[in-house]
């Protein structure tokens, strides 16, 4: 969960809208399980699961990779598109600079920190675009809390986030909320 400076609530239907794609396309680039999810004008909750064999011994192969280099760009520039020509380019070669690229992929994936900043830094320059505006959305670090235990605590955690609409008294059902996870 992340609120954006001083609560201010920034976001629109459009914003949310655009954050939620962003939170499942980077999702599938990071290789974790996005369980759901609920963005408010002033904050987003998001709660993924990491595998628990995503470990640093992974393996991936080139074009899983590629696929989700991909999926960050579905509208690429000029400029993204010849860099993902490089990278495949030099993901077809071996040798000790190819293994460094894929370990810098790597890195960014199956990590709930590096998640949590893709989605906040695409987002930001996406409405920092948008609004014609400069800065930081942000207040700090993200909060995250581990959810293990007896009982249901995914369901209550779950619960606990596509309630946030209700609880903020902008409708009865979390079904009428569109820009939350609640099915």
């Amino acid at each position: 969960m992340i609120h954006t400076v001083a609560g201010t609530p920034y976001f629109d239907d459009r914003a949310k809208g655009v954050l939620r794609i962003m939170i499942w396309q980077v999702a599938d680039f990071s290789g974790v399980e996005g369980l759901t999810y609920c963005v408010m004008s002033n904050h987003f909750h998001v709660f993924v699961r990491v595998s628990p064999s995503a470990g640093s011994g992974r393996v991936i192969s080139d074009q899983e990779l590629i696929r989700r280099c991909r999926i960050l760009y579905p509208k690429p520039t000029k400029y993204q598109t010849a860099s993902m020509a490089v990278m495949e380019k030099k993901l077809a070669e071996s040798g000790e600079n190819v293994e460094a690229i894929r370990r810098r992929l790597l890195d960014r994936m199956h990590d709930v920190s590096e998640y949590m900043k893709i989605v906040k830094q695409r987002f930001c320059v996406w409405y920092n675009r948008s609004h014609q505006r400069r800065g930081t959305l942000w207040t700090e670090r993200f909060k995250r809390v581990l959810v293990e235990g007896q009982g249901n605590p995914r369901q209550t955690m779950a619960a606990y986030i596509d309630l946030n609409p209700v609880r903020a008294g902008l409708l009865e059902d979390p079904k009428d909320y569109r820009y939350c996870g609640y099915t």
